[in-house]
């Protein structure tokens, strides 16, 4: 079983997580609930693939969530770096890269509009993989 770390939130492309791993996302989970006072229901709802609501508490958690794993900045800019180096298959490298790419297409208006477009493109490509949240 390969792990590739890409969104450690929301944003995991993975197989299975280290217990550490799932530590540190229920952290930032916690943490980007309480910040960003978003429907816990509706976050829940993600972790199975439903992304139609679409409000502005949700895009914040969103970005708050890329953010507390480092893979976006405040501004929006994903840091596609350091989601590479997560990648610890190097051959899964391009495909991520490509996928990553796709993804980061489509920027929104505001920081919290392209992290949310970043995490359901992300999903719909790649549901498998996809660990939101």
């Amino acid at each position: 079983m390969r792990t590739l770390l890409v969104f450690a939130v929301c944003f995991v492309v993975a197989q299975a997580l280290t217990d550490e791993q799932k530590d540190k996302l229920k952290k930032h989970r916690s943490e980007c609930l309480s910040e960003t006072k978003v429907d816990q229901q509706l976050v829940d709802k993600l972790k199975s693939g439903d992304f139609k609501t679409e409000n502005e508490p949700l895009k914040k958690y969103s970005l708050c969530m890329l953010m507390k794993s480092e893979l976006m900045t405040k501004d929006g800019k994903f840091k596609k770096d350091v989601a590479l180096a997560k990648v610890p298959n190097e051959a899964d490298k391009p495909t991520v890269e490509k996928l990553i790419d796709t993804c980061l297409a489509n920027k929104g208006n505001n920081p919290h509009q392209t992290a949310w477009n970043y995490v359901k493109c992300y999903h719909e490509k790649d549901p498998k993989h996809a660990i939101f949240l």
